[in-house]
């Protein structure tokens, strides 16, 4: 999918009408109007085939309007100036101008594109009362193209600011996303190498003695890559953003999984979890995994203790998680992991609390309720 969730050819069907069904329009009325204004002027005119060449001049410089707005405006001012200087009656190659003037405001900061577009118009609206045809200023042919270029200019501006608020809008949202997608990538990356390295330290120090303990913890390593591998490919797909279906979020599910890795590195787990599905939209059930999957994880790798209790409970409002170990873990710096945590939490209007108490370690969050049917 592409800017906007249009599809692929969508978007390229509007790059080529934009690109070359706009000028080649605009060269067919300038076509039309001058041969209209050749047959109905009654008095001598140059060639009739330089009045066409003007036009179709006129309206190929439309094809740069993009990228220099403002020297294509130009040009097309000189040679509508010429064609009129030539006895050519009326200004049948002004049409490029109001494509022009369209596009000027996005050349760049309004401030000065804006004033430059709208003065196209005034500028042109001077040819018209030049020898050797003249024609009054307050004429409504001079005034009416002047006003709409006027206009045009305007309404490009509008486009210009709406279309870079929304560009900015999409960035933002983005980089949340693949902020988001991140985390997601660092907690299972985190807790699958971390389950891991328990597993093969187990394997080499009993693959001696025990050789079947040995086989069992080689077995385990091989079952937690193979879990962490469609988290991880559904994350990466996220970002590359190609099209595909995607694939189910993580649920309440992954802590039973989380719990038993930390058991199979040897931790003695206690688990009280209130069943609470019912109760949990899916952003609030991931952000509730990814929570628990984190803090697990800092125990399996930090905690340097063997005991591991893990809380689940809510009120008549929000969620409560809480993960406890009996290790002796020095307090020092947050890392990604608890930094991790919080902004989950925040993103729901939670709190993360982490912290040393008198049994050992401590992370306990609170996160708001919303039922399933609702965003969160």
């Amino acid at each position: 999918m592409t800017e906007g969730n249009q599809p692929a050819y969508a978007s390229g069907l509007r790059r080529v009408l934009t690109r070359w069904g706009v000028p080649l329009f605009t060269m067919g009325l300038a076509i039309i109007a001058v041969s209209a204004e050749l047959t109905t002027f009654d008095q001598p005119t140059p060639a009739p085939v330089w009045a066409y060449l003007v036009a179709l001049l006129t309206s190929a410089t439309l094809f740069a309007r993009t990228r220099w707005p403002v020297p294509v405006a130009v040009v097309i001012l000189a040679l509508c100036l010429g064609y009129h200087l030539l006895g050519y009656p009326g200004q049948g190659p002004a049409f490029a101008l109001v494509v022009v003037v369209f596009s000027i405001p996005k050349a760049g900061r309004l401030a000065w594109s804006l004033p430059v577009g709208m003065a196209v118009g005034p500028v042109w609206s001077v040819i018209p009362t030049l020898p050797p045809h003249p024609v009054s200023w307050l004429d409504w042919a001079v005034l009416s193209p002047m006003l709409g270029m006027i206009t045009i200019a305007v309404i490009g501006a509008v486009v210009t600011v709406s279309a870079r608020q929304t560009a900015a809008e999409h960035a933002a949202q983005a980089a949340e996303t693949r902020a988001e997608i991140a985390r997601d990538i660092h907690d299972v990356l985190a807790h699958t190498v971390a389950a891991i390295t328990v597993q093969s330290n187990l394997a080499l120090d009993a693959i001696d003695d025990d050789p079947e303990i040995a086989r069992s913890a080689v077995r385990r390593v091989r079952d937690l890559a193979r879990a962490a591998t469609p988290q991880l490919r559904h994350s990466l797909l996220q970002l590359r953003d190609d099209g595909r279906p995607e694939q189910p979020q993580p649920t309440l599910e992954l802590i039973g999984r989380v719990l038993d890795d930390a058991r199979a590195a040897g931790f003695q787990v206690t688990e009280d979890i209130e069943p609470v599905r019912g109760r949990l939209g899916p952003v609030t059930e991931l952000t509730a995994a990814r929570i628990v999957q984190e803090a697990v994880t800092n125990v399996v790798r930090h905690s340097g203790g063997g005991r591991l209790t893990c809380n689940i409970s809510t009120d008549e409002d929000s969620l409560s998680l809480e993960i406890l170990d009996d290790g002796s873990r020095m307090p020092g710096p947050e890392g990604l992991g608890i930094a991790g945590m919080r902004e989950r939490a925040a993103a729901l209007g939670g709190i993360v609390e982490a912290g040393r108490t008198s049994y050992g370690y401590r992370v306990h969050a609170s996160i708001p309720i919303a039922p399933r049917g609702a965003a969160t």
